[in-house]
């Protein structure tokens, strides 16, 4: 490994916090996501030249156990992440050590490429940035994406929603691999898939047609107690509501204008998993307390 690629043990130390409220913080309270960690760890595996830096990252975090172990650089690290999967609450000063890892691993991000952008997309995915290689939060705190995700997921599952479940796990696998055009797809048909399943269940002899969507989502307003709400704009007022506002937002054209493809792509992936919960949590209210 040439010198120009060794990493330089000062830059394995976590940087001096700034004021901005977008920085990650040991307050947040809101560990990240398996995916972001799991791609922190592989990019480390590839962007650490040697094992001295590997051993005086763990040792400076307390882990010695780590560092006894052997194997190549990238195995050491595969080792790190599972240790990580395993004691997930493993803190160093007051800080999780999953925290620590993804810190150090922005830091080192010099350009995207084939190393770093699998760790980028997952970091988009979950609601943060690397700028100046510090993390940043690309939606306030209270979005609370990485939980939104989780969240979604448990639901789908629990009400097996197959279709609209696996419309977001290839909207997410598509992000992942920067196939934008197929992952701003997926989204929309993870948020019309979903809003038919509802309709499914708590509509008695809900539309079936395949170009019924409209019909369905009309009679989700027209229940007894309406599941979308007319007071509040999320339907009625002559199409000119949340619901319909939303499709055509994720519509298949380009991205908007001012935005990157990959951006715009990001954007519509977090817009449909915070709908798709505010639904979720209601419809799971509704079933559970008819």
């Amino acid at each position: 490994m040439n010198d120009t690629m060794k990493i330089k043990q000062e830059a394995l130390v976590a940087r001096p916090r700034e004021t901005d409220p977008r920085d990650l913080t040991a307050s947040t309270n809101m560990p990240f996501p398996r995916a972001v960690i799991f791609e922190a760890c592989t990019f480390l595996g590839n962007a650490i030249g040697y094992h001295g830096d590997f051993e005086d990252m763990v040792l400076r975090w307390e882990l010695d156990e780590l560092e006894r172990q052997g194997g190549a650089i990238h195995q050491r690290c595969r080792e790190l992440f599972r240790f990580l999967r395993d004691n997930p609450e493993v803190r160093f000063d007051g800080q999780l050590i999953s925290d620590l890892v993804v810190e150090t691993a922005a830091g080192q991000v010099r350009q995207l490429d084939g190393h770093s952008e699998p760790f980028v997309r997952a970091l988009e995915r979950a609601g943060y940035t690397i700028e100046d290689g510090q993390l940043r939060r690309t939606l306030p705190k209270i979005a609370d994406l990485p939980g939104a995700d989780d969240e979604v997921h448990d639901l789908l599952e629990r009400y097996n929603f197959a279709t609209p479940l696996g419309h977001l796990d290839q909207a997410i696998a598509a992000h992942a691999r920067g196939d934008w055009a197929a992952a701003n797809g997926q989204s929309r048909c993870f948020l019309e898939s979903l809003l038919d399943e509802i309709a499914f269940v708590l509509v008695p002899n809900a539309p079936r047609g395949q170009n019924e969507g409209e019909a369905r989502r009309e009679a989700l307003a027209n229940l007894p107690q309406p599941f979308l709400s007319v007071n509040l704009f999320e339907w009625g007022n002559q199409g000119k509501n949340l619901v319909n506002g939303t499709f055509k937002r994720l519509n298949p054209q380009g991205a908007h204008p001012g935005l990157s493809d990959e951006e715009d792509s990001t954007f519509r992936l977090h817009l449909v998993l915070l709908l798709g919960r505010v639904f979720l949590r209601r419809f799971d209210t509704l079933h559970r307390h008819p």
